[in-house]
Formats: C-alpha cells, structure tokens, sequence
C-alpha cells in the first residue's frame, strides 16, 4: 500500500520517535509517548539554528532473552525535527524502500499511526505457507545477517545509496538533497559518521535505501527475503548457497556493512517451519477455560524448556500466552507470583505483568495488600534491577508500582537516582511525587556547560522543566518552543485507561506478538 509523506512525518514524530517498534510496544512503559509532538512543532524547530557539533542522544537499555543488552536511543528533538523534515521533503525520492520484494518490514501505514512495526511474519501459518512456498524445489537454506547493523552504518553511506556512489562522491555539495539527508543524521548523534540511533523509525528509513540497493544487486539471482538485516536465502545446491553468501558479502562491504560470521549458517532441507521449542510450547498452551493449575504446570513446563533452549524467548512467549488468555487469571491471583518470579531473573517477563496486576488490584478492591507479598516482590525486583542499571527493569517496575501506589522508601529511590539513568528517573518522576524533589534536585546537578551531558538527559530535563521545576537549562529555545505547543512525552497517571482484558476474549495467535 502507498505511504504518503504526511503520514510518513505525523508517523515519524507521534509514533515512532519513541523507541516502540515492537507490535505491543512493550519497549517502554505506556506512560512515555510522544504523540503530542505535532508537525507544527517540529516545523519551528527546524527554523532554530543547529549546533555546530551536533547532539548527543538519551540512551536506554532494554534487557534481551539471552542477557544481551541492546542500547536503544531517543535524538534530541531538534536534529530529529531537522532529519524527519528532510525524510518529509525528498520522500518522493525514498519512497522505492517500500517497493522491495525482498524486504519484509518496510514503512508502511498501520492503524496505529506507526510507520515501523517489527512484525514480518503474519502469524505462524502465514510464515509456514510462506517458508514452504520460497523452499519448495530448493535443497539448501542460507541465514545471515550484518553485524552491528544500526551501529555500523557509515552515514555517507546514505547518499551513495541514494544517488549512487559515483555521483554522490562528485557531488559533496552541502546543499544537495542527499547530503542533507547525511548531515541530519549525523546531527543526531554528535556529528560522527559512524553509527545510528536504534528505536526511532528514521532510522529504519535509512537502513531500508541501503539494504534496497543491496537487495536490487543480488534479486536477479537469488531467491531470498530480508526481515530488517536479516537474510534467508533459499538454494537449489550448496555451491549455490555459498555463492549468496559470498555476493552478500560483497555488495554489503560496498557500503561498510559486514557480515555476522556467528550467525551465518547454510543447512540442507528439508527443516521445521518452526522452531523445536516453540512447537512444544504450543502443544502445551492452556486453553480458554484452563485452571490455575495449568497455569503452574504450563508455567513449570517453560521454565524446564528455557533451560533446554538458553538463546530462545522461551519464558517470553509463555508469558506472552498467560497474558493473552488474561481472562482465566481471574479465578486466582496465584498465577501472578509465578511471573512475578520469572521477572525477578528474566527483565523482558516485566511488561508481561500488566493485566495480571491490574485484575488483581480491581480484585482487591483498589490495593494489593491482601494479596501474597506482590508488593514486596515488586520491589525487590526494583532494587535487583538497581543494582545491575537494567534500564527497561527499573523503569517497568517503577511504573508498576507507580500506576498502584505501592510506595517506596527514600534509600531506593535515590538508589534509582544515583544510576543517572534518565527514563528510570523519568519514571520515579512520573510515579512518585513525594521524591519528584529530589529529582529536581538532580537536574539541577548537571553541568549546564556540558551540552552532551544535557543532551543525554534531555527528555528527562523536559519533563520537569514542563512542570516548572527548573528552568531551561540550554541557551537555546528548543524547550520553549515544545513548551509552546504543549508538547509532553510523559503522561499524567488520570491519562492512562485501565488495562482490564475481556473476560470473553479468546487466546489467539501468541505467536505474532514475538519481538
């Protein structure tokens, strides 16, 4: 379907500039948006003067199955504005990345407003018939992809995908459209030429122009399909196999791009559509009139697999499945204390919590303490993610306590404050008003002369300038121009709707709901 460029921009700065990409958006708690970040705002940005230097960006930490950490990262507003209006103006020229064969998550308009979702597959049927259908006649299959992809592209890369290398090199005026495109993102992130942000959709957009050059190099004589950077490629020989692998190899190397020699690997078919622990986990899902007790025995059955499969998203997707079929949770709060100790080890279960708690603090009449130990529990995995700077820990389990008015003592929210992480702070902020002082407090410790270190904690800054609690700390007017147009990237707790699932509603398709 066609993408205009209006729904590109409303999509780039509402949407997709927080780093919620994943089909639930369980990147960051609901209460951080950016949907109020109009194009008229973005519009005065652009007409502010940037800094020669460019600007450093807010990181933050998400937890993965395996232990890894992934730094995602939110621009500052200023060069994102500059970026997402330069996507705006030459989108007729970008617009090819959403005619590519081979790609399977390209911009596209989706109900939501987002331009980016991580979603390829269409649920499992879909991506069996698919596999099957792209495998039949072939004996070999090849998965690869690229190393450090958003970190590694160079940023000049970005005009000799668009315009080709030739031209691009003897054209470096600083006017041409494509080199302001390259400017833009480098902006983003202090002007290095190396690397950009992973969560917001523009940089999706970049990374689709190159793969698309990538992927028009190899079509005519391959059979294969992208899910980001990620490359299947199906072969009638091995000689073939390692031929894709070989040519990948080198039109990615055209534009720095390098491949995962870890993750390479060409197997002989005929293989499973699936893989082997999520074809047990299926077969074991509770159904819809399911007792607690086969929730515990589903639930212990995960745990048993996760050690089997280490490098999978066993434990997710079993709590992803509990969470979908939220409506026989009813019955008893018990379930809860099971996921709640799989959070205390496993980050990406925290999330997954949300209509478990909010069934059992309705059940409760409006408060957990009749409940077993949630509170505490709560707040040990608080404090077990404090001591290990888990980004994505401290702020779910803040705004889990947060949203019930479970309180904290004094020690552990400056614990959270001394990270200096600043969406855990934002967090603390948002749902801890008796400490929102000394969150003040920290604000006002950071060198206004060190623009990089402002930089770092913009949104968080913001935020409380918004609400009077300092004044604006940069010698710019980014703040008073968001300020303006009532911008906010955190909402207030009366905004938030009650996360109540219906008791009728039926388990469906767990599968597509997978990051």
């Amino acid at each position: 379907m066609p993408i205009e460029k209006d729904f590109i921009l409303k999509g780039l700065l509402q949407h997709n500039y927080l780093p919620f990409t994943r089909p639930n958006k369980e990147e960051l708690p609901p209460f951080f948006t950016s949907e109020s970040f109009s194009e008229q705002a973005a519009f005065d940005l652009t007409s502010l003067p940037s800094r020669k230097a460019g600007y450093d960006q807010l990181d933050y930490k998400l937890s993965l199955f395996n232990g890894v950490t992934r730094v995602l990262s939110i621009p500052h507003p200023l060069p994102y504005a500059n970026l997402c209006n330069h996507i705006y103006i030459n989108w007729e020229s970008l617009s090819f990345i959403t005619e590519n064969p081979n790609a399977k998550i390209f911009p596209e308009p989706h109900d939501d407003g987002r331009v980016i979702i991580m979603t390829g597959y269409g649920g499992p049927i879909h991506k069996a018939h698919s596999e099957l259908n792209r495998a039949f006649g072939k004996r070999f299959r090849v998965s690869t992809d690229i190393v450090n992809c958003f970190p590694s592209v160079y940023s000049h890369a970005i005009p000799w995908a668009l315009v080709g290398l030739d031209f691009a090199k003897q054209n470096r005026d600083h006017g041409e459209w494509f080199n302001q495109i390259d400017k833009a993102a480098r902006d983003c992130k202090r002007g290095e030429t190396q690397g950009i942000a992973i969560g917001p959709a523009t940089s999706n957009i970049i990374t689709e122009c190159i793969f698309a050059r990538i992927d028009e190099a190899l079509r005519t004589e391959f059979e294969f399909v992208r899910f980001i950077d990620d490359y299947i490629c199906y072969c009638e020989t091995e000689d073939q196999a390692l031929n894709f692998v070989r040519r990948l190899e080198q039109e990615a190397a055209k534009y720095k791009l390098h491949l995962n020699a870890r993750k390479t690997e060409i197997v002989r078919l005929p293989q499973p559509t699936v893989e082997s622990w999520l074809i047990e986990l299926v077969d074991r899902q509770p159904g819809e009139n399911a007792s607690s007790t086969d929730v515990f025995r589903y639930l212990d059955f995960a745990v048993q697999l996760s050690e089997k499969y280490p490098n999978s998203s066993v434990l997710k997707y079993a709590a992803t499945a509990i969470d979908n079929a939220g409506h026989f949770l009813f019955e008893t709060v018990n379930p809860i204390n099971y996921l709640l100790s799989i959070a205390f080890h496993r980050v990406e279960v925290l999330p997954l919590l949300s209509k478990q708690l909010e069934n059992a603090y309705m059940r409760s009449g409006g408060k957990f303490y009749d409940l077993t130990g949630v509170n505490e529990k709560l707040i040990q995995i608080l404090q077990e993610n404090i001591k290990h700077q888990r980004s994505d820990g401290m702020a779910w389990s803040l705004y889990h306590l947060g949203r019930f008015d479970v309180p904290i003592d004094l020690i552990t929210a400056e614990s959270v404050i001394a990270t200096a992480d600043p969406l855990a702070i934002c967090s603390l902020y948002w749902g801890f008003k008796q400490y929102q002082p000394q969150v003040i407090a920290y604000c006002q410790s950071i060198d206004t002369k060190d623009v990089y270190e402002l930089d770092k904690n913009w949104l968080l800054l913001y935020q409380v300038f918004l609400d009077g609690g300092i004044t604006n700390p940069y010698q710019d007017k980014v703040f008073e121009i968001l300020q303006k147009h009532q911008v906010s990237f955190m909402l207030d707790k009366l905004q938030l709707e009650p996360d109540i699932p219906d008791q009728l509603e039926i388990f469906s398709d767990a599968i597509s709901r997978l990051s």
